[in-house]
């Protein structure tokens, strides 16, 4: 659903659909494709709402390997099997792997220069506020009540500030978030 509440039907796409639009991601996704993968997936294909894609991405979180990746892999499978996660993946891929090759060159050639590495910086902070911005939209799309807002929150303190290792936070977290879900429903 598109923010404001305007209900519309999801998208089904296709395998070349898939292909493209994590290519988009691959493509706009310098310094990290998490915040352009959203955008893409709920915003301009709305392939799902914001609450589908919060449940998915918590799921690629805790699987092994990079978590866009395992977001298109899921993506891809649910709605072209086989054929859409792999489309998906070597959309996802095949542009920011030509784009890393010329970029390595490109860095080797400049890294010398101070103006270059003050780019750089400049380049990561913006990348971390993408990221952050996300992480706001996704909870507003997440509607959390106060138990799942305290949910949220011990794992940032846990994770962020106490630094326990996610497959701890998981497996202490995990089962108090299925009770307590599962409690909600049976209400």
């Amino acid at each position: 659903m598109e923010q404001g509440g305007d209900a519309k039907a999801p998208i089904v796409p296709g395998a070349l659909d898939l292909f493209l639009g994590w290519g988009k991601v691959g493509l706009m996704g310098f310094g990290g494709v998490t915040p352009w993968a959203r955008r893409v997936v709920v915003e301009e294909r709305r392939w799902l709402d914001d609450r589908e894609y919060a449940g998915l991405f918590g799921i690629a979180q805790i699987l092994p390997g990079p978590n866009t990746p395992n977001m298109c892999v899921i993506i891809g499978q649910k709605f072209a099997g086989l054929p859409g996660a792999v489309a998906s993946v070597v959309g996802l891929m095949a542009v920011p792997l030509v784009a890393l090759l010329a970029l390595a060159l490109g860095y080797d050639a400049l890294s010398a220069h101070v103006w270059f590495n003050a780019g750089v910086g400049g380049a990561a902070a913006a990348a971390a506020g993408l990221v952050i911005a996300t992480a706001v939209r996704m909870g507003r799309g997440a509607k959390l009540d106060v138990v799942g807002i305290a949910v949220c929150a011990g794992v940032f303190i846990s994770v962020g500030l106490l630094r326990l290792p996610v497959p701890w936070a998981v497996l202490l977290f995990g089962p108090v978030s299925i009770a307590l879900a599962h409690a909600r429903r049976a209400k």
